[in-house]
């Protein structure tokens, strides 16, 4: 089977579509950006030819041409939040089976509008779902129109693929140094999607136990939230040097491989609702997390807050709290009782085994 991936903002997706067909002949429809870190990234899994482009809209034609000429049997489109139309021409006039992935349900199901040209994207949008055959999700959101029947999930052809997977024979790069129990916080620091507040004090309640402990922000700070949180734990880290590490606006994807090899457990401060793309998204339902993808990916046990549905397949190694003081009584415990966390280590091995890209592949009809 031949697939083209067309890929122009997620290069982590790219990487995990292409493992998934790791048996196919594969062209990448990608921006230069993202051809360079998915080949910074994992050059083992960028075997095939590289078409680069612009954007969507500025390559239309010259995509449209490459994928009538190479005789695709399967088109995959990763998340795109722009080029709606442009898109729209692509699948209209392409034969071969087309997968168009979300991320954001209720913006391309039940999208609002509030201008001449949303509404115009509105249309376009649906017309995309339209003339592909199949509409790829990731856990929550599949595990969730799935449980609830959702009529989505009954209309269409909805697909299991997660945005990263576990990669069983890859080898780790970096190991950990020192005794600390890690922590790391993953994605941007974004006060639209996640909440920092509570963790501020967990960090400031634990801070006498600082030779024990390190969180560490593996993502940018965005918007004027996000550089307030920032100077909060500039301002811890002056009085506690080795209590906190966060990213500068230079971090790289190696830098955030090395965090998530070198950490002990992922926590996530995500909202219950985002309305980024100006219609309402409701994480873990309709729009995904990025922390779950983390925790199999990389072996690691997790702590979700509580309106965040544990995945089945994760059970035994992800657990949620309510409040800071359900923080703060986990996290005590742990460092007093490091049994505890190797437990929940082997059983976050155990589970990363359910999302390999031969697991994944499995469910797919192709």
């Amino acid at each position: 089977m031949k697939i083209a991936i067309l890929e122009t903002g997620h290069f982590q997706y790219a990487l995990t579509q292409s493992a998934i067909f790791s048996d196919c002949e594969k062209i990448f429809i990608a921006p230069q950006s993202v051809k360079r870190d998915m080949r910074a990234y994992a050059p083992e899994l960028c075997v095939g030819e590289f078409i680069e482009i612009k954007s969507i809209t500025e390559n239309e034609q010259e995509i449209i041409n490459v994928l009538q000429s190479s005789n695709i049997d399967l088109l995959l489109i990763s998340p795109v939040f722009d080029s709606y139309k442009s898109l729209n021409n692509i699948v209209k006039k392409i034969k071969c089976k087309k997968v168009i992935t979300t991320h954001n349900v209720n913006t391309w199901f039940y999208g609002r509008f509030w201008s001449p040209n949303s509404y115009l994207d509105r249309v376009n949008m649906r017309s995309i779902i339209k003339n592909c055959d199949y509409v790829a999700v990731e856990d929550f959101i599949y595990n969730h129109l799935k449980s609830t029947n959702d009529k989505i999930y009954q209309k269409y052809n909805c697909l299991y693929i997660p945005f990263t997977i576990f990669h069983e024979c890859k080898e780790r790069k970096h190991v950990k140094i020192g005794n600390q129990l890690k922590v790391v916080l993953t994605g941007a620091i974004d006060g639209d999607r996640r909440r920092y507040e509570e963790v501020l004090e967990l960090i400031q309640f634990l801070a006498h136990r600082n030779s024990e402990i390190i969180f560490s922000f593996a993502g940018r700070a965005l918007g004027n939230y996000g550089k307030s949180i920032q100077k909060k734990l500039e301002e811890i880290r002056v009085a506690y040097p080795n209590l906190v590490s966060y990213f500068d606006d230079n971090s790289t994807a190696e830098m955030f491989k090395q965090e998530m090899e070198t950490s002990d457990l992922v926590l996530s401060t995500s909202t219950k609702t985002f309305k980024g793309m100006g219609t309402l998204e409701y994480i873990g339902k309709t729009k995904p997390t990025a922390a779950i993808h983390d925790m199999m990916s990389y072996e690691l046990p997790g702590l979700l807050p509580a309106h965040l549905k544990v995945p089945h397949n994760l059970r035994g190694s992800v657990f949620n709290y309510h409040t800071v003081d359900d923080l703060k009584k986990i996290l005590v415990n742990l460092l007093d009782n490091p049994s505890i966390l190797m437990q929940w280590k082997a059983k976050a091995k155990e589970n990363s085994l359910n999302f390999t890209a031969k697991e994944i592949r499995k469910g797919l009809p192709f």
